[in-house]
This record gives C-alpha cells, sequence and structure tokens, in this order.
C-alpha cells in the first residue's frame, strides 16, 4: 500500500496518511496484520465501536483515520474524568461479551468459550471521539470466556506501572468506576490466569509483576491447599 506522511508511531507499528478520511497501520517488523484486521471486520459487522477497515495486505491495514485522543492521554489532562473512564472501560466490556468469536479465532488459554475478546482493553487502546469510544489494537484477540478479558483489563488497571503522579492518584477512581460497572465476579475465576499471561510478557517490568502479585493476594486467593 501507498502510504503517505508518518503522523504517530507505536511500540510496534507507525501510522500514515492514506488519503480523505484513511490513515495505514503499518507493523514495523513486516509481521502480516491481516488477522487483525479479520477480527476488526468482525467486530464492525456486530456492531462494536472499532474503526472501519477498507483493506489488508501483509503488514498493512487500511482504516478510517479517527479523530479522537486516547483515554490515556485525557486521564492525565482531566484526572477527574478517570471514574467516568473506569465505567466506559467495564461498559465496552459487556458489549464485547455480547459478540460471539469467530469460528476461525484461536481460542485463548485457560479460558474456554465462544466470546470475542481483545484481551488488551485499556485506556490506552480506547480512543474518545465526537461520536462514542472506539476500540484498537486488537493483536492479542482471541475466542473464550468474557470473564477472562474483564480479569485482563482489572488487571491491567490495578497493577500496570503508572509515571504521571496525577494519573496515579486518580487510580483508585478509575478501579472503582470499573468495579461498578464490569462483570467483576464472572471475571475472578480468570485472574490468576490473566495474571500468568501478563508476567510472561518479556516488557513487564520486576516492579509490576511485585504488583501483580500483591492483586492477586487480594482479589484472587489460591484455593484452599495450593
Amino acid at each position: 500500500m501507498h502510504a503517505g506522511s508518518l503522523i504517530a508511531a507505536g511500540l510496534d507499528c507507525d501510522i500514515f496518511q492514506a488519503g480523505p478520511g484513511k490513515i495505514i497501520r503499518r507493523a514495523r517488523e513486516g509481521r502480516s496484520l491481516e488477522r487483525e484486521a479479520s477480527v476488526m471486520r468482525h467486530a464492525w459487522r456486530n456492531g462494536f465501536p472499532v474503526p472501519q477497515v477498507f483493506d489488508a495486505d501483509g503488514p498493512d491495514i487500511l482504516m478510517e483515520h479517527v479523530e479522537g485522543t486516547s483515554m490515556r492521554q485525557e486521564a492525565a489532562e482531566r484526572p477527574e474524568r478517570m471514574p467516568e473512564h473506569g465505567r466506559l472501560l467495564g461498559e465496552l466490556l459487556r458489549r464485547l461479551a455480547a459478540v460471539r468469536a469467530p469460528g476461525w479465532l484461536q481460542a485463548a488459554d485457560g479460558c474456554p468459550g465462544n466470546r470475542l475478546l481483545h484481551l488488551d482493553l485499556h485506556p490506552a487502546n480506547v480512543l474518545l471521539t465526537a461520536d462514542g469510544p472506539r476500540v484498537i489494537d486488537w493483536a492479542n484477540a482471541a475466542r473464550g470466556a468474557s470473564g477472562a478479558d474483564t480479569a485482563c483489563t482489572w488487571l491491567i488497571l490495578a497493577a500496570a506501572p503508572v509515571d504521571d503522579p496525577t494519573v496515579a492518584a486518580g487510580r483508585e477512581g478509575l478501579l472503582e468506576g470499573f468495579r461498578d460497572a464490569a462483570d467483576i465476579e464472572a471475571a475472578r475465576p480468570y485472574l490468576r490466569v490473566a495474571g500468568e499471561r501478563r508476567r510472561a510478557d518479556g516488557n513487564v517490568t520486576a516492579d509490576e509483576r511485585a504488583a501483580i502479585d500483591r492483586f492477586l493476594t487480594r482479589e484472587a486467593p489460591a484455593p484452599a491447599g495450593e
């Protein structure tokens, strides 16, 4: 695909202009994004708020250019809205729980089921627009029990490191809003699976692993006898 000027860069993908109302998301190391594009198309067809996908070819996805601010950025600028953000994350997960996964999508380990899972739905992956939220970055998407998706988000919100002191101070409000809106009891059985997956991520620091352990001790105590 022909890409215009670079407009943004993420951890492993770059975003380029691609004409009016369109962008190209390109994997920097050349990995194929076609599976991710197919997941987004499926979510779009089922009424879940994602950017519209127009085409995909190897490492490129041609998609709608969504004008908005990430929830993470807005938290830094307007920390008083963090409880509202937490509720929105919980509501998005409840909406996603209603979407059946396509049969070709791989199953997530340890959480059998047939729901579409994002498995990385946190403030950096939600764009706040004039038309409502849009969820991006579906690289981790899988098929499984919806409670596993909620567990993954809950764990990230509780344990991920936060550099901005204003955002860190608002973390409990974010979590309170999330717990009010999300199906927490459905998530609790999958917290340890989510913790194992998160701890295995090479980008997770020792401090975050320790925070994960404290969170799991508090919210998902090991069964008797372990």
